[in-house]
């Protein structure tokens, strides 16, 4: 297999391999096997769960440039699918745990801003009660009113604007409320939560083809009846979307067919761990568990949540752009046309084109949010860009799990031929019967 490049050592997307990454002594990974023991959840249940809290913080105020040059938000749509009693909850609480301060703490601002921003209004009003007054005697009189009438409209245009509402993380909104906090309030939001159920019976989840373009970054208008349009541009959606099996095989033979025609599945990564069910032991004599990484690793995360606050009085401001260093590009690229080449016939994504279209701008995004997580200076380094790709290879093989199950007899060819191909890709041509 050729490639226009030089190849980066290895393949990227590497037939019968998953993982290409050992855990490394990063936050990230310390955190993630913190939780994972801590809590007794699988361990990728951990890293999807805490990758879509980490994108959600970041994904207001950066962007990651493609060395293709396209600029892309930091937005992840994220699927974990765990049976019943998996701890989807106790998890999701314990990462929500930084970003509800952050809320809680900007809610108390919020209620003093009101309580301003309703006296500036009732003196403000006052104020042009007084002008209307004036002039309407003007007009009475007969005298020219072109001064008064300027005034009036200057006076309009310093009327105190309404104070913003801070918020990242929505369990349940409707569509309408949901754009409209993207256009008034926040740029930038997710639907997080581990009732899956509640999030595909949503109107939200519904609208494919606006749910879509925010996850993808791109301008979308919202039309309402009686008000004006919402135009919402350059604003970021992400969603973290925890369920059972049972309520994705729902959700798949009502709107399975119609939801992946429109492109909803091809943007998610999809976690499917095994249960733990039944392993879960208590020792009594066990120490009490630290939690040394997960205090650094939460604080960095309200670190990155406070960040969204100048998006609160200046909703304009450029996002700051992420980019990857030299060889990181290369590796992008090579992985990039691993993925082109496996679209062929024959290729393991043969029949899951519009999964593999989205692979390798999605394992970007992951990226730029695992370099902030980290706190990392600087061009995004491959050794962050390589994590990246080993989750967006696992969650593929999840993917296709879910969304394309294959018969037995293919699986069974499949993993032969996947073997076959790894020999030839180490240059055997030949192998010795036993």
């Amino acid at each position: 297999m050729s490639y226009p490049m030089t190849p980066y050592g290895q393949l990227l997307l590497p037939p019968g391999q998953l993982h290409l990454t050992e855990f490394t002594d990063t936050r990230f990974t310390k955190t993630v096997m913190e939780l994972s023991h801590h809590l007794q959840v699988p361990t990728d249940m951990v890293l999807y769960a805490l990758l879509g809290v980490i994108s959600t913080t970041c994904q207001g105020r950066y962007r990651v440039k493609l060395p293709t040059h396209q600029l892309r938000p930091l937005s992840l749509a994220i699927l974990i699918i765990v049976t019943s009693g998996g701890r989807k909850s106790t998890l999701l609480k314990q990462l929500m745990e930084p970003l509800l301060k952050v809320e809680w703490e900007e809610r108390q601002v919020y209620r003093k801003r009101l309580e301003e921003h309703a006296a500036e209004i009732a003196q403000w009003e006052a104020e042009r009660d007084g002008l209307l007054r004036a002039f309407k005697r003007q007009r009475g009189k007969g005298t020219p009113v072109e001064i008064d009438s300027t005034a009036l409209k200057a006076h309009e245009n310093v009327k105190p604007d309404h104070p913003r509402r801070f918020s990242l993380a929505f369990e349940d909104a409707t569509d309408a409320s949901l754009f409209a906090h993207l256009a008034h309030e926040l740029p930038s939001a997710s639907l997080i939560t581990a009732e899956g159920k509640t999030l595909f019976d949503s109107a939200m989840f519904k609208a494919f083809g606006k749910l879509n373009a925010l996850i993808s970054g791109d301008r979308i208008t919202v039309d309402r009846a009686n008000q004006p349009a919402l135009e919402l541009d350059h604003v970021s959606l992400g969603v973290l979307a925890m369920t059972q099996p049972g309520v994705v095989q729902t959700h798949l033979d009502k709107r399975g067919d119609e939801a992946r025609e429109a492109g909803l599945y091809a943007r998610l990564l999809v976690s499917q761990p095994a249960s733990l069910s039944g392993q879960r032991f208590l020792n009594p004599e066990a120490p009490s568990p630290k939690w040394e990484a997960w205090q650094e690793g939460g604080a960095r995360l309200e670190t990155l949540a406070r960040e969204n606050r100048l998006l609160l009085f200046a909703p304009e401001t450029n996002p700051t752009v992420l980019e990857f260093d030299q060889e990181a590009i290369r590796m992008w690229v090579q992985y990039y046309n691993e993925i082109e080449a496996e679209m062929q016939p024959g290729g393991r994504f043969e029949h899951s084109q519009d999964h593999a279209s989205k692979l390798a701008e999605i394992a970007a995004r992951p990226a730029g949010s695992l370099h902030l997580f980290e706190g990392e200076e600087g061009l995004i380094r491959p050794e962050t860009l390589l994590q990246a790709i080993d989750l967006c290879n696992w969650s593929s093989v999840n993917f296709h799990s879910v969304f394309q199950p294959v018969p037995q007899i293919c699986r069974d060819a499949q993993l032969l031929n996947n073997w076959f191909q790894d020999h030839r890709n180490r240059g055997i041509r030949f192998l010795r019967p036993t």
